[in-house]
């Protein structure tokens, strides 16, 4: 217990020093109107020499400093017995950054609160000129969602026509392994669906996403992806043949009379 903290109260770290130049962040420049240009570019300059300087003084700045440079005094005057040198005609690290730290410290400082007034001049501004920025956003952003609906109409349109291919799968399915005779009717698009003739759904059940999740879903469902899901039994109830297919798969073909489950001996 010492005569200045007898209480052994944590204590406050003098060499601490947290001097921080939080800007604010705004729109690139083709959204602001140029009388806002010139403050950008004095807010950023000023942060960047605030970032440069400080980066430069870092090992200064940090709470450890004397210790680091303690360590770096001792090297030295190691070094210096081992070359027979005067250990005290070494320069001392920790001297020289103990007169420069409090400039340092200050100009560090200066330069923040430089970034600061910068920053809140911009800032105000930026409040006095939203409605033009307002007028210079809102067409890219109408341009954006028109891209989006188009490309999400040809999305929607391509999805009509996969679906539509699958009928061409779930033909070869009713006469290459159920055996059936099913007429093929030909149509440009319809909704995609599983080998069960259901929308693709995952393993709870649920609607799984619009593109890879859903053809990667029905894929499985028709055998042409082995997923882990639970295989089973069925036999075509029109000539008899016995397959092994996903359980959602089979469930559709039962229920739709074309199949029955192989009973299994315990």
């Amino acid at each position: 217990m010492s005569e200045t903290n007898p209480f052994n109260l944590p204590e406050y770290n003098r060499d601490a020093v947290n001097i921080y130049a939080d800007v604010t962040g705004v729109p690139p420049k083709q959204y602001l109107p140029k009388a806002l240009h010139k403050l950008v570019d004095t807010r950023d300059k000023a942060y960047d020499a605030f970032v440069d300087f400080e980066g430069d003084h870092a090992e200064l700045l940090q709470p450890n400093w004397r210790d680091v440079l303690r360590a770096k005094d001792e090297a030295a005057g190691r070094a210096a017995i081992v070359e027979g040198k005067d250990p005290l005609g070494v320069p001392s690290a920790l001297e020289d950054a103990t007169m420069k730290r409090p400039r340092i410290i200050g100009a560090v400082r200066a330069l923040r609160d430089a970034v600061m007034t910068a920053d809140r001049a911009l800032v105000s501004a930026v409040r006095r000129e939203l409605p033009a920025i307002a007028a210079l956003v809102e067409p890219d952003v109408t341009a954006a969602a028109e891209e989006y609906i188009k490309f999400q109409r040809e999305a929607d349109a391509a999805r009509q026509r996969y679906g539509a291919k699958l009928a061409l799968r779930s033909w070869i399915t009713d006469w290459t392994i159920l055996g059936l005779r099913t007429d093929f009717h030909d149509q440009p698009e319809a909704t995609p669906r599983t080998a069960s003739n259901s929308p693709a759904q995952d393993v709870d059940g649920r609607p799984v996403d619009r593109g890879a999740a859903e053809v990667r879903a029905i894929d499985e469902s028709y055998g042409a992806v082995r997923g882990p899901g639970p295989k089973v039994e069925i036999r075509s109830l029109k000539n008899g043949s016995v397959l092994e297919i996903d359980a959602n798969g089979a469930a559709g073909l039962v229920a739709s009379g074309v199949a029955e489950y192989v009973e299994q001996d315990d």
